[in-house]
């Protein structure tokens, strides 16, 4: 449509470039890649074809093509009265000034040879290249004395591996040819002529945010994405391998139907979708749910990098969550319900948070156990590299709209994604403006539920706090209290004490760990337990010994802000282990003024 309407004639298709194509003829049928497919598919009368790999030469889909233009340049130079220099000359992109220059007075005539040998010349040459295609489009829309066009046909011109050609980065960092490779093309697609042409110039990169940004922000440039493939995409291959591409005398063994495994491949390509079930074939057994989740892990991490994002399945589920049965009894009853639900009552995500060492990664990976749903751990989407977080964040994007019911963790999320204020890097401002239109997408909710958890959630930016993305729920946890504190004791001296406690017993142990913390009573189960290795069954006071030896660390203030925090930033009175009212929460407001005072900021 874009190119039929006239909407633009510089288009930038990224994503899923890599990846196979189906295509279908009265007699054929197949998967293919990008340029093949659409090479094929607009193989229409009134259009020439032309390809440009980098290193490669200029192809022609047919000969005739490649005659017509010839012809066309022949005319064109005997019209303009162009003298060309020699094409060994030319072999240096440092001297593009015969074909930037049709006045050049170098060398008389030109031959069928030398437009042949210009064509050869651009292998390897990439400025040259592109200064030869510009000057294909200037042809197209030349005509001869009698007003009749140089060349009948409409170009389109497919140029692959653009963000090499085109690199981004700081303009007086790019080396000359670079330069001068980005001066070419804004000039080819910013004339006015080509603009109201015919012809389409089509660049192909994995990655907009690769492409120089000069080509890139030009108005008349569109970028179109090609996504990863949804459910009806895999099911469609799934039954076309099966019906006509499974090695002879194999069979398609699964544990289930080929809906299922559509639905279990979300976040696969179809390239890595077939070397799954050539494998199957080859191997002869039964594709089990397993395989299909750790081909999926893999092939994410491979796309992302390990040290950005990781597949998790927890082993633990609510039940193993030692006390906090407030919490967990609203995680079962008001949250699952709704981070399962595809209806107007699903939620696009939630945040946790709380003082450090409250338990919140243990709790809430214990919830997605109990969902029993894939979990894909966000580690570092802010790369070092100059670029390479828009990259990261386009292939995260790119994957999370293939993906179906899956809970993105993110820990920390205060360091991964930072703010958006004047004093943030221009970077993290993008990615955090970017992460935050995500999580606002409609058709993103159901299927996609973002838990961001942090201890500082007043440092992450308002407008991801706000409701409609992980502010319509804020969950505190919080130190135990009561009943909870009492049942995180039991669980600490369950394994070194054999006698029943009494209340008295009890009490003695709960004035020893006051203010003791759910990674507190953690490390002092630990400590009893390496006290049981060396001497055997514990008496009371040998506990009361282990105990009596610890200190905390001197982290306390810190923890009270922190808590104090999570009172203000929580969206449910329900959870609140303290009696609500404005005149309680303006109190909160005013310990943390007087912490802040003192320097403690959390």
């Amino acid at each position: 449509m874009l190119i039929n309407s006239g909407t633009s004639r510089s288009i930038v298709l990224h994503g899923n470039i890599h990846d196979l194509f189906f295509i279908q003829s009265e007699k054929h049928e197949d998967y293919i890649p990008l340029v093949p497919f659409l090479t094929r598919s607009w193989d229409i009368p009134g259009f020439t074809l032309i390809v440009y790999e980098l290193n490669g030469p200029l192809r022609f889909l047919n000969t005739n093509d490649r005659d017509s233009l010839k012809n066309a340049f022949l005319s064109w130079r005997k019209l303009i009265g162009s003298d060309l220099i020699k094409s060994s000359e030319l072999s240096s992109e440092r001297n593009l000034s015969e074909l930037t220059d049709p006045k050049s007075q170098k060398l008389q005539g030109f031959t069928d040879d030398k437009f042949e040998k210009y064509l050869n010349d651009a292998i390897g040459s990439p400025t040259l290249a592109l200064e030869l295609l510009r000057q294909f489009c200037l042809i197209s829309r030349t005509n001869n004395p009698d007003g009749k066009p140089l060349l009948s046909d409409k170009l389109i011109i497919f140029i692959e591996a653009t963000d090499m050609l085109l690199p981004e980065g700081e303009i007086r960092s790019l080396n000359i040819s670079d330069r001068h490779r980005v001066s070419i093309v804004q000039d080819w697609i910013s004339d006015s002529d080509f603009m109201k042409s015919s012809d389409t110039v089509v660049f192909i990169a994995e990655s907009k945010s690769l492409i120089h940004s000069r080509i890139m922000r030009l108005p008349q440039v569109v970028s179109v994405e090609i996504p990863s493939p949804d459910e009806n995409d895999r099911k469609h291959f799934i039954s076309w391998f099966n019906r006509t591409q499974k090695p002879k005398d194999t069979v398609l063994n699964l544990w289930g139907s080929q809906s299922q495994l559509a639905m279990l491949t979300a976040g696969l390509s179809i390239q890595a979708l077939r070397q799954l079930l050539l494998s199957v074939c080859y191997s002869g057994h039964k594709l089990q749910p397993d395989t299909v989740i750790e081909k999926v892990s893999d092939f994410i991490q491979d796309q992302l990098g390990e040290d950005v994002v990781e597949f998790k399945k927890p082993n633990h589920s609510l039940k193993d969550i030692i006390g906090n049965k407030k919490l967990i009894e609203y995680l079962r009853s008001q949250l699952i319900p709704r981070i399962t639900s595809t209806g107007k009552d699903a939620i696009s995500g939630f945040s946790v948070c709380g003082p450090i060492g409250s338990g919140k990664t243990f709790i809430f990976e214990g919830l997605a156990g109990e969902l029993d749903i894939p979990v894909l751990v966000l580690k570092n989407i802010r790369s070092m590299w100059f670029g390479q977080t828009d990259v990261i964040f386009e292939r995260l994007r790119r994957l999370l709209m293939a993906l179906v019911n899956v809970l993105i963790f993110v820990d920390e999320a205060d360091t991964q994604f930072g703010g958006v204020g004047t004093d943030a890097h221009s970077t993290e401002r993008r990615l955090t403006g970017k992460i935050q239109a995500m999580m606002s997408e409609p058709h993103l909710r159901g299927n996609i539920t973002w838990l961001l958890m942090t201890a500082r959630i007043y440092n992450l930016s308002p407008d991801l706090r706000r409701e409609g993305r992980v502010g319509d729920i804020v969950i505190p946890v919080l130190d135990p209290i009561g009943e909870d504190r009492e049942e995180f004791l039991r669980w600490t001296l369950n394994n070194v004490i054999s006698t029943e406690l009494n209340q008295e017993t009890l009490e003695r142990f709960q004035d020893l760990t006051e203010g003791y913390s759910a990674a507190s009573f953690g490390s002092l189960r630990a400590d009893l337990e390496a006290a049981k290795t060396r001497k055997g069954e514990l008496t009371e006071d040998e506990i009361v010994s282990v105990i009596s030896d610890r200190i905390l660390p001197n982290i306390g203030p810190i923890r009270k802000y922190q808590t104090l925090q999570a009172y203000l930033n929580c969206t449910r009175k329900s959870l609140l282990p303290v009696d609500y009212s404005p005149e309680i929460r303006e109190s909160w407001t005013q310990q943390i003024k007087q912490l802040e005072s003192q320097g403690i900021t959390g």
